[in-house]
């Protein structure tokens, strides 16, 4: 009986090892230093401790833009101990370069090799739009301070909260309309393909930040 409980712990020991080896690893680099590392990190803690040990997030929050923001992930994948699966890029159109803006895409494509995708979660003009989504649809144009204004209403009439850029729990906060959010997201995407709007520059508003949760969505339910 001995034998067979030592077997039977070495043989848990090797499945242990398989089940981690399995999982995937995602780096979330972000231009933002405060809101959406934040988020993010609201992501990485909604996983709880069992899904934790599928997936593993670790979250930058830079302050650098567009090509240098890719730049810094490229270093880091090289330099960190561990190996990522998934790399994501998020950063905003703001007042940039639309052809740094518009090249990120590309240059993710380029860098993925099948072992390790990079995923440019670009938003136009700002990660705000994504939190908004969540709390109600709009096409209009507008401008990075235009966008965190209509969030601020949003959140205050929708869920008595008043938005700043540090806030904490904004993941918490509106996380119950992902689907929604997601949903309108698509609608823009839609929207801006009737108008001929191929290039992201040109897509205002629109945001790839939803597209993260087509990894991460089936952990979080």
């Amino acid at each position: 009986m001995a034998a067979k409980k030592a077997k039977g712990w070495r043989s848990g020991r090797r499945e242990g090892r398989s089940r981690m080896v399995q999982m995937t690893r995602h780096l979330v680099v972000s231009e933002g230093k405060e809101t959406e590392p934040r988020y993010f990190e609201g992501v990485r803690a909604a996983l709880g401790a069992a899904n934790g040990r599928k997936v593993a997030i670790v979250v930058k929050g830079t302050g650098k833009h567009t090509l240098d923001l890719l730049d810094f992930a490229v270093e880091h994948c090289r330099y960190a101990p561990e190996t990522f699966d998934h790399v994501w890029l998020v950063f905003d159109k703001d007042d940039f370069p639309a052809a740094d803006f518009d090249a990120m895409e590309r240059k993710c494509a380029e860098l993925s090799d099948g072992s390790r995708t990079f995923h440019a979660l670009w938003s136009n003009p700002c990660f705000e739009l994504w939190p908004l989504l969540h709390l109600r649809y709009t096409s209009a144009p507008m401008s990075a301070a235009e966008c965190q204004r209509a969030l601020s209403q949003a959140m205050s009439k929708g869920l008595g909260v008043d938005y700043r850029k540090n806030i904490d729990g904004l993941f918490d906060l509106v996380d119950e309309n992902r689907a929604e959010a997601i949903a309108r997201a698509a609608r823009l995407d839609g929207h801006h393909d009737s108008l001929g709007n191929v290039r992201p520059s040109d897509r205002n508003p629109a945001t790839r930040v939803g597209d993260i949760f087509e990894e991460l969505g089936p952990y979080l339910g």
